[in-house]
């Protein structure tokens, strides 16, 4: 049986089908035919199923949708909004494909509406379905606009990362000797400060200040130049590096100086840590060495008088006090052992400066 359709219906541009419940086709309008190019009469003689690009997926969901009509007496002239994803969950919002005569392919939008019709008391359905080719193309050319300027993004944000972090090594290490500068450490003994403050009054868990001083350094800058200069630096730094532990911090104080912060350290750990680095420094400091390699020079001579050593001064942390007290304590031991003739190391004990050596060293005297 044809189905007779007022002309209205073929002003629109979504391609119309009338299909029974076998899916046999008993209308369509024109714009099925101008987009599929089968004429009206070799679609009266067709099943939906036979243009289904994937017939089997639509077979589902067109039962799915007679078994919902079926279930309803009263259903007729009732709208249906058919949703896929509610039909057929797997499925989700996916387009058809239909299948045209000249068997190019027409992606179709898999959200269509149905109508359950009454005709001479026989069941049919009306299917709108809108060919969405050209929409899907500018989708698909837009998704990969869309990810490659997500990849541009994303490459962008990699290198602002890389160039922050180069910038916070920039801000927090010392170009010359890679060790922390002077602002970093600083931030790194606050931390210290603020964790021992939290000990009980009596806790022995708490750090000590190492302030080192590369003795007659000077000579070696002023006469071989400051390449060598820098060489001395970034060896002193190195070796003082290597002679800690992985929980003590290195940094370069500024110049030739250095600050060593000892994390839970006792007087007599501290004061054996500065006879090490002296010792260290006085046995693998190769001066002649630098000098030759920096210089290219074959052989040179250094005064005795101007061997390299260093001059220490230590501090222990005691609650109440105050960064900058610390520090200063430390300082001033320094001096101290400067003022002394250099080469030797000085402690802040009880409101003291002591000079300790291996000679005169007593452990009982720092219990």
């Amino acid at each position: 049986m044809e189905i007779q359709w007022p002309d209205l219906i073929n002003l629109t541009y979504d391609m119309i089908f009338i299909i029974d419940k076998s899916g046999s086709i008993k209308f369509v309008n024109k714009a099925a035919e101008e987009n599929l190019f089968y004429t009206k009469e070799e679609f009266l003689n067709m099943n939906l199923n036979e243009i289904l690009f994937e017939s089997e997926k639509f077979i589902e969901i067109l039962d799915t949708i007679i078994a919902s009509a079926d279930e309803k007496d009263e259903g007729r002239f009732q709208d249906k909004q058919i949703d896929i994803s509610i039909i057929k969950k797997e499925i989700g919002y996916q387009d058809l494909i239909l299948i045209s005569k000249d068997t190019n392919l027409k992606i179709i939008m898999a959200n269509f509406q149905v109508r359950r019709l009454f005709i001479e008391g026989e069941d049919y359905f009306l299917l709108i379905l809108r060919d969405v080719t050209e929409r899907r193309f500018l989708e698909q050319e837009l998704f990969k606009i869309t990810e490659n300027l997500e990849l541009i993004v994303q490459e962008k944000t990699l290198e602002l990362q890389k160039k922050n972090e180069i910038l916070e090594l920039l801000a927090t290490t010392d170009t010359l000797t890679n060790l922390m500068n002077i602002r970093k450490f600083r931030e790194t003994l606050k931390l210290e400060i603020e964790r021992c403050s939290r000990q009980k009054e009596n806790s022995v868990d708490t750090f000590a200040l190492v302030m080192v001083d590369a003795d007659h350094f000077k000579y070696y800058n002023d006469t071989f130049g400051h390449q060598v200069g820098d060489e001395v630096i970034k060896n002193i730094g190195r070796i003082l590096l290597e002679s800690t532990r992985k929980i003590d911090t290195v940094a370069r104080y500024g110049g030739d100086e250095f600050i060593l912060l000892l994390p839970e350290a006792d007087y007599v750990g501290v004061i054996k840590t500065c006879f090490r680095i002296r010792e260290l420094i006085k046995n693998n400091l190769k001066m002649k060495k630098i000098i030759r390699d920096v210089l290219n020079v074959d052989s040179v001579e250094i005064p005795k008088e101007h061997k390299i050593s260093l001059s220490i001064g230590a501090s222990k942390y005691e609650r109440h006090k105050t960064m900058d007290e610390i520090i200063n304590e430390a300082d001033n031991a320094l001096y101290h052992s400067k003022e002394a003739g250099r080469d030797c190391v000085h402690i802040h004990y009880k409101g003291e400066y002591r000079l300790v050596s291996e000679d005169n060293f007593d452990i009982t005297h720092y219990k």
